[in-house]
């Protein structure tokens, strides 16, 4: 997935400035995976913006039928197809960003020990450390700059259809507005943090392209299935009734993101921030604990 580029010539000079030679070898090497990213991100932002205009009919379609009309009718853009839009178009960014980034990051760090260029870093005046922290800082930060303007986008559609009352009751109400957000963000830095853990431990790129996302996806539906939120955010502790039946298997999902339906179906408007703090800090407690295996292990390959 990426293209082998020869070193400079000479060695990269050490200092405070030698991550900034490095990041530019990355993303060289990276041009490609970073272009389909991008058709990917137009894909997805597209219909988005081309969403929210939509808002404005449903808004014009409910005060020409009347509210029950626009939410139990068949109309062109009754409550039912907004939501039902707005959440296919949330569907590809949930969790797809994550698992690309853990995708993403395995592969290619694996190519690095399969390609043997990591001896570059050997021959070099840079240590081994500095130089997959800079190639995953890379990935990532390719990653997130894609997927946060989607997020901004999204939200800015989920707002303002909560505000105005425009979707539908339920469960897909819930889902569309509480889902995204800042965790969908953490979530992409715990995928790349699985995926470096992976890479660095299978040395192998077609083990990491498996591994690597069903580390992340495992890592969320723990934290999912454990209401670990709750730990942080325990004024829910008194909302939330019921629970989801038979194991991991048995959770509900967003498109590939594991969900606690009725944990979701059972905040208001008030436990966004918190609900979305909450999960996020999780979500990065154990993107950093997957970091600092991999340097563990990376240390260990090298010693």
């Amino acid at each position: 997935m990426s293209a082998i580029v020869s070193p400079p010539s000479g060695n990269i000079t050490a200092g405070p400035g030698e991550r900034w030679p490095l990041a530019r070898i990355a993303l060289r090497q990276y041009r490609i995976p970073a272009l389909i990213l991008l058709l990917l991100a137009v894909r997805t932002g597209v219909p988005l913006v081309y969403h929210y205009g939509g808002w404005a009919d449903a808004l014009a379609l409910r005060h020409h039928v009347g509210s029950q009309a626009y939410r139990l009718g068949n109309y062109g853009h009754d409550a039912h197809k907004q939501t039902a839009t707005l959440l296919a178009n949330g569907s590809s960014l949930a969790f797809l960003p994550a698992m690309i980034a853990a995708l993403l990051t395995g592969v290619l760090t694996a190519r690095e020990w399969e390609t043997r260029r990591v001896v570059l870093a050997l021959t070099q005046s840079v240590t081994p450390r500095r130089w997959f922290t800079v190639r995953w800082a890379v990935l990532t930060a390719v990653v997130l700059v894609l997927t946060v303007p989607l997020v901004v986008l999204y939200r800015v559609n989920a707002v303002h259809a909560f505000r105005l009352d425009l979707f539908t009751y339920g469960i897909d109400r819930q889902t569309a507005y509480y889902t995204i957000g800042p965790v969908t963000v953490a979530y992409v830095l715990l995928g790349a943090a699985a995926g470096a853990l992976t890479g660095t431990v299978l040395r192998r790129a077609l083990p990491a392209l498996v591994a690597a996302p069903l580390l992340t996806w495992l890592a969320v539906a723990v934290l999912v299935r454990s209401r670990a939120v709750l730990l942080l955010d325990f004024p829910l502790f008194s909302k939330v009734h019921g629970v989801h039946p038979g194991g991991v298997l048995g959770l509900q999902f967003y498109d590939a993101l594991p969900q606690d339906n009725y944990l979701i179906s059972s905040l208001d408007a008030a436990d966004y921030w918190g609900y979305q703090i909450a999960s996020t800090v999780l979500a990065l407690a154990v993107a950093a604990l997957f970091t600092f295996a991999a340097f563990r292990v990376l240390r260990r390959r090298l010693a």
